[in-house]
């Protein structure tokens, strides 16, 4: 067997890797890593302060993350 033979031997696919990493050191009862919230509604309540849910289906659970509004900058604005 060659030296190449040997090296490719020993390379994981990167999903391998992925996978063997992020089960490492981590119990099957802890969150998922990344989490994807989908937006379900926005409620406005009368002082003033919005409050967003969320629902995250990988975890069956709703968020509820409260805001009083969000900036938004033109790219003009951030390369100053």
């Amino acid at each position: 067997m060659t030296k190449m033979t040997k090296a490719k031997k020993k390379l994981k696919t990167l999903k391998e890797f992925v996978s063997n990493n992020l089960n490492e050191g981590h119990n099957s009862m802890d969150p998922p890593a990344v989490l994807i919230m989908k937006r379900k509604s926005i409620r406005l309540f009368p002082d003033g302060q919005k409050v967003a849910l969320y629902y995250v289906e990988k975890i069956d659970k709703y968020v509820t993350v409260p805001y009083t509004s969000l900036q938004v900058f033109s790219p003009e604005e951030t390369e100053k």
